[in-house]
């Protein structure tokens, strides 16, 4: 090899190792990196998302953590910023375990922390994905929400439900504090499922309270279940409702008008006006807005009103429009048919966008929330057209379709810059614009509902298909 040749590679030889010298730490020795897991055994389900938390700390800096779960692809390399260095980190990281494993199933969870002098330590946190994740589920047998007592019949509260939890029931507390009622019952064995009723005395004044029930299970990371109640305690009823539905029907899964609000109210005086649209149409009154009980007034054998949940109903005889009016005191009620003189919203199917209202023609659709396709903008309203009212071929003061919603719905039914247009406010009210304001917010499950406008009633009809 000739001396040039030697050079070039000793040269070539020194800058390479300086090169490597670069590359080594040039961080001094420290202590070991710490880590202080939240939990040294997680629990999770397969198609679900769990998180592993823990406190990271290291006296000279953090270099980064190694999350590895093998058998389900896990190996995440978590990498923390030496500019300037991190001595102390809160790690949350969550991973969603694949759907295809068993309930059976458990794994190890390794946490590798290294610190930026190449010290390392390691951590194991057990998987398993039996979890139970899911309250105790409180069904209310009495009172309802919205309940309202008669402090004129009686006072007394009866408090009535059912809790069911797979993991096992630990305790359960009904707690008023206006009524002073704070009662805990733990139970012993973890029953699955348990029943409590007791009647609790209320004061004889009429106010207005809030009952929570509260229910925590067994599970090794407890899961609670709490349920509020609004009760009314009354000496004259605040509201009366109109139900044409059979006894026993779910009256909270429709989300607008089922049960219907009065139109007007004098003292004990309720007057409704309402369409029946078949003969011999069933109805009853409802002196609470989501249950046939406590009050349901209907006829008796001789064709009195009475106030009995297995009252009969009163019969609307034939298909048309019809003045009721009930005192839910005396027990008086009368029912007189009428011909509508309101005006008549016709051919809204075929309505036109025309910026000369001359030229317009009205169609009817609606802006709000919750629901599918629709926005605060009456030009959305018109380009989607599956959010378009028709006309009820079978009643004029009628229009309908159908909606899918999206959860919690708020609504106007309008046509081109809000005319015209209905605000559906509370209690299923739907005044004509100008008219009262406040859309009122209306929960509901998501799904496919039927829509029915009735313009004469001022009533908005929104039923689960």
């Amino acid at each position: 090899m000739n001396k040039l040749s030697y050079l070039f590679l000793l040269t070539f030889f020194v800058m390479l190792f300086a090169g490597c010298q670069e590359d080594e730490s040039s961080y001094p020795s420290s202590d070991d990196p710490t880590v202080v897991v939240a939990t040294n055994e997680i629990y999770g389900a397969p198609n679900r998302k769990f998180e592993i938390k823990a406190a990271l700390a290291d006296d000279l800096g953090l270099k980064n953590v190694r999350i590895q779960i093998p058998e389900l692809d896990l190996d995440k390399m978590i990498n923390f910023s030496t500019d300037p260095l991190l001595t102390t980190y809160d790690l949350s990281y969550f991973f969603e375990v694949p759907s295809d494993r068993g309930v059976s199933e458990s794994f190890v969870i390794k946490l590798t922390i290294t610190d930026v002098s190449g010290n390392s330590i390691e951590q194991e946190i057990n998987l398993r994905l039996d979890g139970e994740f899911s309250a105790p589920a409180i069904s209310m047998i009495t009172p309802k929400e919205g309940a309202v007592i008669l402090l004129s019949s009686s006072n007394q509260l009866p408090v009535n439900f059912v809790v069911n939890d797979d993991s096992g029931i630990d305790y359960i507390q009904v707690k008023c504090e206006v009524l002073g009622i704070d009662e805990m019952v733990q139970l012993e064995g973890a029953p699955q499922s348990y029943t409590f009723n007791k009647t609790y005395t209320l004061p004889i004044t009429a106010a207005e309270y809030v009952l929570t029930i509260t229910a925590k299970d067994k599970f090794a990371i407890p899961n609670m279940g709490t349920l509020n109640i609004n009760i009314v305690a009354t000496n004259e009823y605040p509201a009366i409702y109109l139900c044409d539905q059979p006894k026993g029907t779910n009256l909270t899964t429709d989300a607008v008008g089922v049960p219907m609000y009065f139109h007007e109210k004098s003292g004990q005086d309720f007057e409704f006006k309402y369409y029946a649209d078949t003969d011999n149409k069933e109805v009853y009154f409802l002196g609470q807005e989501a249950d046939f009980a406590p009050h349901c007034f209907g006829l008796n054998a001789s064709g009195d009103l009475v106030d009995d949940v297995t009252s009969s109903p009163i019969i609307l005889p034939t298909k048309g429009y019809y003045k009721i009016k009930v005192n839910p005191s005396t027990l008086v009620y009368t029912v007189t048919k009428y011909t509508p003189t309101s005006k008549v919203w016709a051919d809204v199917a075929n309505g036109l966008w025309h910026d000369t209202e001359s030229l317009r023609r009205p169609f009817v659709s609606v802006c709000g929330g919750g629901i599918q396709g629709a926005t605060w903008d009456t030009w959305d309203a018109w380009v989607q057209t599956s959010l378009h009212l028709a006309n009820n071929p079978n009643n004029p003061y009628q229009l309908v379709g159908e909606y899918t919603l999206t959860g919690t719905m708020e609504a106007t039914f309008t046509g081109q810059w809000w005319s015209p247009s209905w605000r559906l406010i509370k209690n299923g009210i739907a005044t004509m614009s100008p008219g009262e304001n406040g859309n009122a917010k209306y929960p509901a499950a998501a799904g496919v509902y039927k829509v029915i406008l009735d313009t004469e009633l001022e009533r908005v009809f929104i039923t689960k298909k």
